[in-house]
């Protein structure tokens, strides 16, 4: 900045304000995720914001060196007002996470910048009135309205029209009862399958990993807030060939499992009382091990088997994932680096609402196992992640190996709504009510 616009004190402490807004801006719009329609909030938070803050930091620089005062005078004040009002918007957006604390903090920020608008330029009497009302206007509407971008869209699951069980009062002994092969933790309701050469380990119940009060990114709710209790057991008894379970967090779920002469069934059912917002969560997670090389087929594309494949966070080797669109369409995909599009597609078929998903598990040329939801694609939310961009919905279905090796463990993480794919710290939500995850698990082949 010029030294004729102001005092050297003053003038460092506006290129550094100035300097910080331009990195945070450019930071942003490079690191964000892209490829949301003109429509979406994603679009104008992620891509016309920054480029709104960067030209504001060009003028301001521009007009110091040129001795444009009032066009000077004019960019500054816009700072604060902003600040002002995204202090108030934040904490009406997010009231339980931006309190009066946070708000405390926007306030202090913003009279900090107005002080060093007022002090040295209070000697001067610029004209401009009109436009500089225009402009403060516009930087109210710009902080008022940039927090309401970062609210999480509306919770869109499907919870589905099944009862929670009736209660177990007392953990029974349940020793027997499950076909060789076949072993439940009763501690956290998990189950182990053989299949040879393949351990399946399977974690039905529906689990919030990282959460949020009122839908704000987790990186701002402290922990108390973001992490649930953990399940605890609080009923079990033996049934005909199998277990019934029971657990407690701050919501309910039951878990029934039986092992007849066909496929093992798994039946979680959760009731969750009031909506939940969360980054991570867990409709199951399968973990596989054994295997010499893993891949995948899976029931709108069975023709096509997809390689499970070490992936690097959060830059690097991609991410492979599956969901389902708005329009009907699973899609198998990789990520361009690390778990961030775009997304290139691997396979793709149709899949209608309410209709099961089967995964193929192989091992090399072997099919070994079938895996079979036959509640994922009812529950899902189909709404375009907050994170990922690129076309890319709430739901997700990762797999990736745990190491470099092929023969390295492997993993598969089915949610019905989260935030795990691409980048951020945002919240999509579970409507209130029931989610039930029936599983069958079939052992094929030469793992019979």
């Amino acid at each position: 900045m010029g030294s004729a616009t102001m005092a050297s004190p003053w003038r460092i402490f506006w290129l550094l304000v100035l300097g910080l807004h331009a990195v945070a801006a450019a930071g942003w719009w490079w690191l964000a995720p892209g490829g949301f329609p003109v429509d979406h909030l994603r679009f104008w938070t992620n891509r016309v914001a920054p480029v709104v803050v960067l030209a504001t930091v060009a003028t301001a620089v521009w007009a110091a060196r040129r001795g444009r005062v009032a066009v000077l005078v004019t960019l500054l004040a816009a700072f604060p007002i902003a600040w002002y009002f995204a202090g108030f918007s934040a904490m009406r957006a997010f009231p339980t996470t931006f309190a009066y604390a946070a708000l405390f903090t926007f306030f202090c920020v913003a009279v900090v910048m107005n002080i060093a608008v007022l002090v040295p330029f209070r000697d001067r009497r610029d004209g401009g009135g009109r436009v500089r009302t225009l402009v403060q206007m516009a930087a109210a509407a710009f902080g008022a309205l940039l927090p309401l971008g970062f609210r999480p869209p509306v919770a869109d699951t499907h919870p589905s029209p099944y009862s929670m069980p009736a209660e177990i009062r007392r953990v029974a002994p349940v020793e027997g009862g499950l076909k060789p092969g076949l072993f439940v933790h009763l501690g956290d309701g998990s189950a182990s399958i053989k299949a040879k050469p393949l351990t399946i380990s399977v974690q039905p119940l529906l689990r919030f990993l990282s959460r949020s009060p009122d839908g704000a990114p987790t990186i701002l709710v402290p922990s108390r807030l973001r992490e649930g209790r953990e399940f605890r057991l609080v009923g079990a008894e033996a049934i005909p060939g199998g277990l019934d379970l029971r657990y407690r967090s701050d919501y309910d779920a039951a878990l029934r499992v039986t092992s007849a002469d066909g496929p093992i069934v798994l039946e979680p059912i959760s009731f969750l009382p009031k909506r939940v917002w969360s980054h991570l969560n867990s409709f199951c997670d399968v973990d596989v091990s054994g295997h010499r090389r893993l891949s995948l087929a899976f029931s709108p594309c069975p023709e096509t088997r997809v390689e499970v494949k070490p992936m690097d966070y959060p830059v690097g080797r991609p991410l492979r994932f599956a969901f389902l669109d708005a329009t009907g369409r699973f899609r198998v995909v990789e990520a361009t680096s690390g778990e961030k599009g775009p997304f290139r597609q691997l396979a793709g078929g149709p899949l209608a609402r309410g209709e099961p998903l089967t995964i193929t598990l192989f091992d090399q040329d072997a099919a070994v196992a079938r895996i079979t939801m036959d509640d994922w694609s009812a529950q899902l939310d189909t709404q375009l992640s907050p994170t990922a961009g690129w076309g890319a919905p709430a739901n997700a279905i990762e797999f990736s190996l745990a190491g470099d090796e092929p023969t390295s463990a492997a993993t598969i993480y089915v949610t019905l709504a989260g935030t795990s794919v691409g980048r951020g710290w945002d919240c999509v939500g579970h409507r209130a009510g029931t989610y039930r995850n029936r599983m069958r698990v079939e052992v094929l082949g030469a793992g019979s």
